[in-house]
């Protein structure tokens, strides 16, 4: 199963918070895990490689130059996706259906309102799998589009040839896309897709921002921020398919580099008739 959780929050008081909280809501989260299975919490801590889960900032508030400036009483949310069947189970059995009361970030307390788990509430939640998502374009033959817009809602950037590259390139997102895919799917998706990518899917509208998040040690990250349509220039049925089923998992999987941590946090949206141009 892939899940995107949704906690509603209350601020219990008014600060100012570091401006980004990634980090700190990924560490929560992973002390929340280790309560009720240690070991899991303890692995997706260690892994190596892709981790099957994400972790966004506090939403709902824009920074400022001093940071979050969050009030008593406020509604805010973070997110939670995970991409592994049984991470998937026990954030379902522990989260969804035995909310925590509340969640501090920062040491900065939050009632938790309500957990959401559904589109028809908040289109950034949802659930799937992956035989779900691929076969709708493979087996039930769901019409394909050529354009895919893909709106990047928190600083995206990628590491490529030992350089951190903060734009969304077509080869760079659909190549981080596969890579999460076939680091948990039974249903894999050709490494062939990643050349595809790179050489028929060309960029036909941005609007793009940069953004910059305070990393380890002081240093900063540069992603982009804001909306990209991507348009294939092939009619391949199969490439196409792959295409689209990337796109819907974007939602879960994020793109990029530090998706852990509140980088990368993305998903597909309509598209624009003006952009497919």
């Amino acid at each position: 199963m892939l899940l995107s959780v949704i906690l509603e929050l209350t601020s219990q008081r008014t600060a100012i918070l570091p401006a980004h909280l990634g980090r700190a809501n990924h560490s929560l989260l992973l002390n929340w895990i280790a309560g009720f299975d240690a070991a899991l919490a303890q692995a997706l801590h260690d892994g190596d490689g892709l981790r099957p889960i994400t972790c966004s900032s506090l939403l709902g508030i824009t920074p400022t130059a001093s940071g979050l400036p969050v009030r008593a009483g406020a509604q805010y949310s973070v997110r939670f996706t995970s991409l592994d069947p049984l991470l998937s189970q026990q954030v379902e059995a522990h989260l969804i259906h035995n909310a925590p009361a509340e969640w501090n970030l920062h040491d900065h307390p939050f009632t938790v309102s309500a957990v959401v788990c559904d589109p028809r509430r908040n289109n950034w939640s949802n659930s799937t799998s992956y035989e779900e998502l691929a076969s709708r374009y493979l087996v039930a033959g769901e019409t394909c589009s050529k354009s895919t817009t893909i709106e990047f809602v928190s600083p995206t950037t990628f590491k490529s040839k030992e350089m951190q590259v903060p734009v969304p390139m077509s080869g760079l997102v659909f190549g981080s896309l596969l890579d999460r895919w076939n680091a948990s799917s039974a249903v894999t998706l050709p490494d062939d897709f990643r050349l595809f990518a790179e050489e028929a899917v060309a960029i036909s509208y941005y609007q793009l921002r940069t953004e910059a998040v305070q990393h380890k040690q002081g240093s900063l990250l540069i992603g982009a921020v804001g909306k990209v349509t991507y348009r294939a220039l092939s009619n391949d049925v199969y490439w196409l398919a792959c295409l689209n089923i990337l796109a819907d998992f974007a939602l879960y999987s994020g793109v990029g580099a530090k998706t852990t941590t509140g980088l990368g946090q993305c998903r597909r949206i309509a598209t624009d008739n003006r952009q497919r141009d």
